[in-house]
């Protein structure tokens, strides 16, 4: 008997932290310009299968497990709504459409028009990379059951179709000489060649995908028989720059740490150290960053640090976890992002600074409101999104900034850090965006999770 009550208890328990974890969003979604309700709007969670849809009130209940999502909302007659929810709260949501309209100014509003690279009914993209003028697909359908890899020309023209050496499929990637590989779940990595003469896409022999991440892709750029790279110091507050060569082996060029940042987390973790236990201890080893996990919190509890798991993401994402971009502008010249010290370095090949330049536009949204963007409103809301990007061929370095699903693409002047004219991707929540020869290629599906992704792409400037 007392076996059976204990059961019903676990059951019962296990019932009630699984409605512990219920999140339930309640909101309604209306006209923006009569405030009417809309009714039958589809609600969709970006990136899953979950969704609902309004009454005739406009009204919806949405139930998630987790937060923050991303819901899309879409409607016959309206334009797409991107809404972020960040936390629950009792007061139900707002949300509001605006009608589609035909006036000749709103078409003018989306100056950059987009092409598709590869679109088919039939296949999906599961991944691409870029290899030269050409473009490496990696297609399936069924689920990934029925899957094969495709060459293209940057205008979309077939130049060769191959079968996967290893199924199922993972992934293809590229490494700093541009050779493409293509990654099996086997856990096998096979280069890809191809034969213009005899239009075949061959595989080289496979070696292990460990071994590729660990003596290839840690390399950035070569220059003059030179493998430049970077490694993490001091916990990641501070980069190392160095390059290997056959002759002279091994050598660091330059040493960069966010002082900064470590004075802010040792004031944090001393804090932290004697509000839970230790007030009044002087035994805080100031000069120590690696302190006892219990008193990180950019460590979650689960992990034994004293934070919630979204906590500790936020600390890693948006505080602690910094970085250091290198990129190769030429044969003489580096750029190194020194957020730190709110710099762009320009470096030769020794490390040697030959240049800084301010920069101020991973600052926040009055960090990119630049002369070049006249329309204020139309600026606001954009944050940066932690990413520099380069054009594989000319080496242009552009920033990145996101808001509510968009993407949007700035060129960056080495010699003033000031940021050029904008291009906003034209399509929302477009995936691993590329640039190449003043174009962003970027994996994209209209709506709805039945819908195959496609390859599309769009000027930049």
């Amino acid at each position: 008997m007392t076996s059976i009550l204990s059961l019903i208890l676990v059951f019962i328990t296990a019932h009630q932290i699984c409605l512990a974890q219920t999140i339930q969003i309640k909101g309604t979604v209306r006209n923006e310009l009569t405030s009417m309700p809309v009714s039958e709007a589809n609600i969709r969670v970006y990136g899953t299968t979950l969704g609902t849809s309004t009454d005739k009130g406009g009204n919806f209940t949405l139930v998630l497990a987790r937060l923050p999502v991303t819901i899309v909302i879409s409607s016959i007659g309206y334009d797409r709504a991107v809404y972020d929810i960040l936390e629950q709260s009792d007061a139900p949501l707002r949300i509001l459409m605006r009608p589609v309209t035909y006036d000749l100014r709103e078409v003018e509003i989306s100056p950059v028009s987009h092409s598709a690279v590869f679109e088919d009914k039939t296949y999906s993209v599961l991944d691409y990379e870029l290899m030269g003028d050409n473009v490496v697909l990696l297609v399936f359908r069924n689920v990934a059951q029925r899957a094969g890899i495709v060459l293209l020309s940057r205008a979309g023209d077939t130049l060769a179709i191959s079968d996967l050496p290893d199924l199922p499929p993972e992934l293809l990637c590229h490494d700093f000489l541009s050779n493409v590989h293509y990654y099996a779940k086997s856990g096998k990595a096979y280069q890809c060649y191809y034969n213009p003469e005899s239009h075949r896409l061959d595989f080289l022999h496979p070696i292990s995908i460990d071994s590729l991440e660990k003596y290839v892709m840690p390399y950035l750029f070569r220059i003059s028989g030179r493998l430049y790279f970077q490694e993490k110091v001091l916990n990641g507050f501070g980069t190392s720059i160095a390059y290997y060569s056959r002759d002279g082996g091994k050598r660091n060029i330059k040493n960069c740490m966010n002082e900064k940042k470590i004075s802010e987390f040792i004031d944090d973790q001393e804090f932290y150290f004697k509000w839970n236990g230790a007030i009044g201890s002087n035994s805080f080893p100031s000069d120590d960053i690696e302190s006892e996990e219990r008193f990180n919190f950019s460590i979650s509890q689960g992990e034994g640090g004293g934070y919630g798991k979204n906590e500790a993401r936020a600390h890693q994402f948006e505080f602690y976890n910094m970085i250091y971009p290198l990129f190769k502008l030429n044969e003489d010249t580096l750029a190194f992002f020194n957020f730190g010290n709110d710099l762009l370095e320009m470096l030769n090949p020794d490390g040697k600074v030959i240049a800084t330049a301010p920069i101020r536009f991973h600052k926040g949204s009055t960090g990119i409101s630049m002369p070049a963007m006249n329309d204020h409103d139309e600026n606001e809301g954009w944050r940066w999104g932690t990413k520099i990007m380069a054009d594989e061929a000319t080496h242009a370095l552009y920033a990145v900034f996101l808001r509510s699903g968009r993407v949007m693409i700035r060129k960056i002047d080495p010699a003033t850090g000031n940021l050029g004219v904008k291009t906003i991707i034209p399509l929302p929540f477009p995936e691993k965006i590329k640039l190449y020869k003043g174009e962003a290629f970027f994996l994209c599906k209209e709506s709805g999770s039945s819908e195959n992704w496609k390859l599309l792409k769009c000027s930049i400037r």
